[in-house]
């Protein structure tokens, strides 16, 4: 992992925790809150950049955009095709493409605090990281996370996929997915690993409100 000191973005107050820190519940199971003022504990999110040329390297699929111009070297398939003719071999299996690249200019979600679930102050969080991303003009609106389990049994990949966010792991996609269409499963399956925010995902935050 690329090393940075970090950026702190607090949109108000409240404790810390890392990615990954609290799993996902679905609304329609929760009991409703009691009618009464009270104020809601504000999130804050830690981040970093990570530059085009600090190669920061990705195994899995990724949307072009989020992939430098400058990928990690693959084997070379026209030296395995001399020595093919060199030593008479009858065939030989070329070798599948490495999905391994080097990722884009974009910003790293090391932790988020969720003091409160389900107000969507960790929404306003992560939105207006996104914000901040597409002004900036070397992210252009990159995101990338890698959610862990941090305490033994909780994942936060349920809280990202809903918001828009995408494994690089199709499979673990699928998954989450089917989760998402299970009305009767409540905690967010138990996955970890890098996420990225496609196109579609950011147009999606910036109507967050909607979502609430």
């Amino acid at each position: 992992m690329v090393l940075s000191s970090g950026e702190i973005l607090t949109i108000g107050s409240g404790m810390q925790s890392q990615v990954g820190g609290t799993a996902a519940i679905k609304r329609s199971n929760l009991k409703p809150d009691e009618e009464k003022a009270v104020e809601i504990p504000k999130s804050t999110i830690k981040y970093h950049k990570i530059g085009k040329h600090d190669k920061y390297k990705v195994t899995g699929i990724l949307p072009e955009y989020y992939i430098s111009d400058k990928q990690v070297p693959k084997t070379n398939v026209d030296n395995l095709i001399k020595l093919s003719s060199k030593y008479k071999l009858v065939s030989f299996k070329i070798p599948d493409e490495s999905n391994d690249y080097y990722v884009n200019s974009c910003y790293m979600i090391d932790f988020i605090s969720s003091p409160v679930r389900c107000k969507g102050e960790g929404t306003k969080a992560i939105k207006t990281l996104v914000e901040k991303s597409i002004t900036d003009k070397d992210t252009k609106g990159r995101i990338i996370t890698d959610v862990k389990i941090i305490d033994g049994q909780t994942s936060a990949a349920g809280f990202f996929y809903k918001l828009g966010f995408r494994f690089v792991d199709k499979n673990k996609n699928e998954q989450m997915q089917n989760w998402i269409n299970d009305t009767s499963a409540i905690l967010s399956p138990q996955l970890t690993g890098l996420m990225y925010l496609p196109q579609e995902g950011t147009k999606r935050l910036l109507m967050y409100k909607m979502l609430l």
